[in-house]
């Protein structure tokens, strides 16, 4: 088998002949580390999208003062604007890291709330089938589908002031999330209709407790999982927070076919043992290899990874993968060779335990 043999096995229900292993396309940067990698046997994972979306009625203005980038964003309710710290090497995708966010204050909900509403999507399915024909069998295409609408309203605020405004301004908050609510609705569509098999849907972080992902996030699954089910598409849920343990049971009741960027210990607090324990064996689990166990050298490395492998060996629906930061975030010599020794180690043990 190929490796994108291997990962439509695992999703579909079939019979690899070992267990995939696929990282993240923008953790392994290409070079021949990559492509030694690739030539024994690893896959990478493209995550990319096939709708777009287009602001009306906005002026979006964008300005530099020396490695600060701005964008203002002029609406009939007023401006708001957001700033990117640039120039930070080799730490974050497009090079930046944001540094302030949309709303800072209760008059920022009005403006942010006209964008949503004025929000309006487009597909592109031809860009998205071009990276499927590009990456070919070396790998497998992910269509981004969107976040949950209570998640998505956290990326107009810092984290704190996100938790804070929910108290503050329950109001303006609630105005914003219905909004958001009714955006996603409008988006939807042009996922079911995409012509892609395997599709991604929200994450669960961890950045608030279980009883609000089960006021707000579950019945977006309840209601989507099953929709998508219908129209072909397997979902994956992208569930890469520490305190997992937590969540087991919210888990399963999203019903999506592949829990990603799933973290083992010493990282997460949940076995791969007892997640599959808890979410049953037809499900995909799919590793974020806990990279801390990197810098305990590339025989702990090889012996945790056969570990991993040994606790599920017999599912057939196991795929370890690096969903967080591989090298991507490396920004000296003695990290990137630590980090390139584990991932030679992952590969050793997956040619050794990974056989089926």
């Amino acid at each position: 088998m190929d490796i994108k043999q291997r990962i439509e096995a695992v999703l579909h229900g079939g019979q690899p002949d070992r267990v995939p292993y696929v990282p993240y396309d923008n953790l392994v940067p290409r070079g021949d580390f990559e492509r030694e990698l690739r030539n024994r046997g690893m896959g990478l994972c493209l995550r990319r999208s096939g709708i777009w979306s287009e602001l009306r009625g906005v002026e979006v203005q964008h300005k530099t003062e020396g490695d600060m980038a701005y964008t203002i964003y002029r609406t009939p309710k007023g401006s708001v604007r957001t700033a990117r710290k640039t120039h930070v090497g080799r730490i974050s995708d497009g090079e930046s890291i944001e540094a302030e966010w949309m709303i800072k204050g209760v008059a920022d909900f009005e403006p942010v709330i006209f964008m949503v509403e004025n929000t309006v999507f487009h597909a592109d399915y031809p860009g998205f089938l071009a990276h499927v024909r590009d990456v070919g069998t070396d790998g497998i295409v992910r269509f981004e589908g969107p976040e949950p609408p209570y998640d998505q309203t956290a990326a107009y605020f810092s984290l704190g002031d996100w938790a804070q405004a929910q108290h503050e301004w329950p109001r303006e908050f609630a105005k914003l999330l219905d909004s958001v609510e009714r955006r996603t609705e409008a988006m939807m569509p042009l996922l079911l209709e995409a012509p892609a098999g395997f599709v991604s849907l929200g994450s669960l972080s961890g950045i608030y407790g279980p009883r609000q992902y089960e006021q707000y996030v579950i019945p977006f699954y309840e209601r989507w999982v099953p929709r998508l089910r219908e129209a072909g598409k397997i979902t994956s849920l992208h569930a890469h927070n520490s305190n997992l343990s937590a969540f087991a049971e919210l888990v399963k009741r999203t019903q999506a076919p592949v829990i990603e960027a799933f973290t083992p210990p010493p990282v997460g607090d949940l076995s791969l043992a007892g997640a599959r324990a808890a979410w049953g064996p037809e499900v995909v689990i799919w590793v974020n290899f806990p990279e801390t166990i990197f810098w305990l050298e590339k025989k702990q490395t090889y012996d945790y990874t056969g570990d991993l492998l040994k606790q599920d060996k017999h599912s057939g629906r196991l795929v370890i993968g690096m969903t967080e930061m591989g090298s991507y975030g490396i920004t000296d010599d003695e990290s990137e060779l630590v980090f390139k020794e584990g991932m030679r180690a992952i590969m050793d043990a997956v040619d050794e335990w990974g056989v089926y």
